[in-house]
């Protein structure tokens, strides 16, 4: 919900020698080009048209902002850097996964000069994450568990299973295994119960797979 007042600035009440005055408060585009730093446009594909349009001239090459309303002219500072992330390229959302996004303006894309795609850790990273975060945790129990999310990760990309296992949802796992006493209890919480009764069938399936057999829960 980002506005465009948000990233231009708008002007507001503020105290000027101890009197109310009205004065232009710059928002947080005007203020950061002006200065050494980042500013990264978090969930990009999440925001308004109309207000991304405010973005439109500053991605030129030698890109700057007007603020018509104060007749003013900026100029980016050298060290200046943009940067947006979204889970959809701005090509639009066709998995159900992240509703909220939207196809952004194709003349906008263009005008970003380097596109990076992030794909998942390699599986010595994802468990050496798992270690990292969860003192205590089987280094060989991390190595099944991310092997197994390595394997609904496949199976969505084909169409088989409706969600993944993402590095947040191992994390969960790795955490629930001493609360719930066991990997695999911890997995029913953590996936398993997000699943219908095919799909959690496939992901026991994987489980076995990679040696994470289901217990047998006591008698009461």
């Amino acid at each position: 919900h980002v506005s465009r007042l948000d990233l231009i600035g708008k002007d507001a009440i503020v105290l000027q020698d101890g009197q109310q005055v009205t004065a232009f408060q710059e928002g947080i585009l005007p203020w950061a080009m002006q200065r050494p730093m980042a500013l990264l446009l978090d969930e990009y594909d999440a925001g308004r048209p109309d207000v991304l349009f405010v973005i439109q001239r500053l991605l030129e090459a030698e890109g700057k902002l007007t603020l018509a309303d104060q007749n003013r002219v900026i100029d980016p500072h050298p060290q200046f850097r943009l940067f947006a992330t979204c889970n959809t390229l701005g090509l639009g959302d066709e998995t159900g996964l992240y509703a909220g996004t939207q196809v952004l303006n194709q003349a906008q894309l263009d005008r970003w000069t380097t596109v990076c795609r992030l794909d998942f850790m390699a599986e010595a990273s994802e468990v050496r994450l798992l270690l990292e975060k969860t003192p205590g945790l089987d280094p060989d129990l991390a190595t099944q568990m991310v092997r197994f999310a390595t394997m609904t990760r496949s199976s969505f990309r084909v169409g088989d299973l409706s969600i993944l296992m993402s590095p947040r949802g191992l994390l969960h796992w790795a955490q629930g295994v001493a609360i719930f006493d066991g990997a695999f209890a911890s997995v029913e919480y953590a996936f398993l119960n997000r699943l219908n009764a095919d799909e959690r069938g496939l992901a026991e399936e994987m489980l076995q797979a990679v040696g994470l057999m289901k217990q047998e829960r006591p008698e009461p």
